[in-house]
């Protein structure tokens, strides 16, 4: 009898244990989140274990739906109208976000749950997610500039890749890489392409002189000095300085651009770090042997070592329980600005991290046989000392749309004067009734 008795007493707590266990993985609060690519919501799957493993106390059941790129943006968008159906979180890239912030900003302020880790991550690459003096999204990357050099053109022209370090030095380098192997009048290898058809050639330009398309005040500064200037310079890389032409394709994303990198037409090209996963996706293997990232070229001593381009950023929407808001904001931040996290946005991702303390991890400073066999790092780095802002607005995304049909085409095509160009656009924006000053 004593024996049934302990062996019933050891069941009941065996099922009381159990019980316990079932209840806490039910008390796990849901969030929802809505992405466009697949991987970033894998990503938050994967950040949402490592902070149930760090909070025990406080589980989270995160669930995410990927839906294509416009349409998750316009269901965003209408159901923040409309007040209802939005999920908790959400992704909003960068050329979207200031849509969100016409009129009333239905996103949930994260100033207090980033405020931890200012100190450790390169602030300003909040800025692309700010307005009205708030921080509203949280980004899965830094997106930082860097040359990409082919070092096989430029050896055999005797140009040494680390004897560039202003765009002066990067010019000329441009001629002597830049031949007219054949003799048809043509060069048929070029320093550099540029884009026609996206921003990524010309608006890293712009805002390290100093530019952009909004300053920190929200006005918009499209047609500055500091603009036309950058503008002037990258029509002279093609007309005066002869070293540049259009990139094939109209964008360093088409497949014939791609088929100019790997027949050795293209020297160099300036893209955000993320472009780095375009080589082994997209290009030879012959291609990796001769391809290295270096840092930026800068304009002057002092002034902008490098910018940002492109981005996601994570935001938690207003339709989200009250109950949840505080946890959501606190899992957010943990999922993309804690030292660990900013290794897995490398190491799941393939993202430069925000925090550069990470940069010196063993888990970054790896050799890759996609870049010549060097550690990409090391120079990605080194191009961090001051990197400019980029500030949007509610008409950013209009800007972009106009600069990507017109703008640069008629900049490096037509070779209309950068004055002319940005005027026109400006023009553009003030009939969609944006306040362009003045």
């Amino acid at each position: 009898m004593n024996k049934r008795i302990s062996l019933l007493l050891i069941v009941s707590i065996l099922i009381a244990v159990l019980g316990v266990g079932v209840v806490s993985a039910q008390d796990a609060t849901d969030l929802s989140l809505w992405v466009f690519v697949d991987r970033h919501g894998l990503f938050m799957q994967n950040q949402a274990e490592r902070w149930n493993e760090a909070n025990p106390d406080r589980p989270i059941n995160l669930t995410y739906e990927q839906i294509e790129y416009t349409q998750m943006h316009d269901n965003l968008l209408a159901s923040l109208l409309v007040g209802v159906g939005a999920p908790d979180l959400a992704d909003v890239e960068i050329k979207k976000f200031a849509t969100f912030t016409k009129g009333d900003i239905q996103f949930i302020p994260l100033d207090d749950a980033i405020d931890p880790y200012r100190g450790d991550i390169i602030e300003s690459r909040l800025a692309p997610y700010t307005a009205n003096g708030h921080n509203y999204g949280i980004d899965y990357h830094l997106g930082s500039f860097v040359m990409f050099y082919n070092t096989a053109i430029l050896e055999a022209a005797g140009v040494d890749v680390d004897s560039i370090v202003t765009w002066d030095d990067y010019i000329e380098a441009g001629k002597k890489v830049t031949q007219d192997t054949d003799g048809d009048g043509t060069p048929d290898v070029y320093m550099a392409s540029i884009e026609t058809a996206d921003v990524f050639s010309g608006y890293p330009l712009m805002l390290m002189k100093g530019g952009g398309v909004y300053n920190a005040d929200g006005e918009i500064i499209l047609d500055s000095p500091e603009n036309v200037e950058a503008l002037q310079f990258l029509q002279d890389l093609v007309y005066e300085h002869g070293i540049a032409r259009a990139v094939s394709g109209g964008n360093h994303h088409s497949p014939d651009h791609y088929l100019d990198l790997t027949e050795g037409r293209i020297a160099s090209l300036w893209m955000p770090q993320w472009y780095m996963t375009r080589f082994p996706d997209n290009m030879s293997s012959e291609l990796a042997d001769v391809e290295v990232v270096r840092p930026m070229p800068i304009f002057e001593e002092g002034g902008y070592t490098t910018t940002m381009g492109g981005g996601t950023g994570t935001v938690i929407t207003n339709q989200i329980d009250e109950s949840k808001v505080e946890l959501a904001k606190e899992f957010l931040a943990f999922a993309k600005l804690t030292y660990d996290a900013n290794v897995a946005l490398w190491t799941d991702l393939g993202f430069d991290p925000m925090r550069v303390d990470v940069y010196d991890d063993e888990a970054l400073l790896i050799a890759m046989d996609d870049f010549s066999g060097e550690v990409p790092f090391t120079y990605i780095k080194a191009g961090l000392g001051n990197v400019a802002p980029e500030y949007t607005g509610p008409f950013y995304p209009e800007v972009a749309t106009i600069m990507n049909a017109t703008g640069f085409y008629d900049l490096i095509e037509n070779q209309k004067p950068p004055e002319e160009v940005l005027a026109a656009a400006m023009a553009e924006l003030q009939a969609m009734g944006a306040d362009v000053g003045g």
